[in-house]
């Protein structure tokens, strides 16, 4: 996994979990507003697109969000953690950093989407194999893009689920015991919930894709703001 440390500033904005589909008026609003009033630093925790890969045809489907996200990279700091949905991106997007894992370690803030640090072994396997350039670029080859056409159409129009996990807690104190930072931050799970555990600070972002959540960073606190 790639983990790159950074400077988590007050003001800093965070989002994830949009699962962006063409013409989803509200999430297009949002970001045009972000780039009439820049913030200083702008986290996107993965999954910001219900599927975007480096293939013709999803960068044409997205093609209005990248746009208005290359803008807003001009006047702020954007940082990227790759979701299960969106990944292999940086060809895409100018002016944007990207890791798997953000951490600011004067701040002791770990900041990543939340799939990758599981415990599921295969789970790990298939992630490290479609996110392989070289695999990506051969099924796209082998396919001569048709079949891949066909493929992206039917995964976007699968619905996404926001229901709560009942044993969440559990899940993640298991999940988190091995990460050695005070405040940790991820999205993934859908379950806007904030835990205390074991004298760290733990921030499962909601999906702005369920109900238009996002977050202000200050003073070593998330805030949750609503939009639409």
């Amino acid at each position: 996994m790639q983990i790159k440390n950074i400077t988590l500033k007050n003001g800093a904005v965070f989002i994830a979990d949009v699962h962006y589909k063409s013409g989803d008026i509200n999430f297009l609003n949002f970001l045009k507003d972000l780039d009439k009033n820049p913030p200083s630093q702008l986290f996107l925790l993965g999954d910001i697109f219900h599927l975007l890969l480096p293939f013709e045809f999803l960068i044409e489907y997205n093609k209005e969000v990248i746009n208005l996200i290359n803008s807003i990279a001009k006047k702020s700091e954007i940082f990227y953690t790759y979701g299960n949905h969106d990944f292999l991106l940086d060809k895409i997007f100018e002016n944007i950093i990207f890791a798997d894992i953000f951490v600011d370690k004067k701040k002791s803030i770990y900041i990543t989407h939340g799939d990758l640090n599981n415990k599921i072994l295969m789970y790990n396997f298939y992630v490290k194999l479609i996110r392989n350039k070289s695999v990506l670029n051969v099924l796209n080859l082998l396919s001569f893009n048709f079949l891949n056409g066909w493929v992206f159409k039917k995964i976007l129009k699968k619905d996404i689920k926001c229901n709560k996990i009942s044993n969440f807690k559990e899940i993640i104190m298991k999940k988190i015991a091995d990460i050695d930072y005070n405040m940790l931050i991820e999205g993934h799970f859908h379950q806007n919930v904030f835990l205390q555990l074991s004298g760290r600070e733990y921030y499962n972002l909601g999906a702005f894709y369920c109900n238009g959540s996002y977050y202000i960073y200050k003073d070593h606190k998330l805030k949750e703001l609503k939009y639409g």
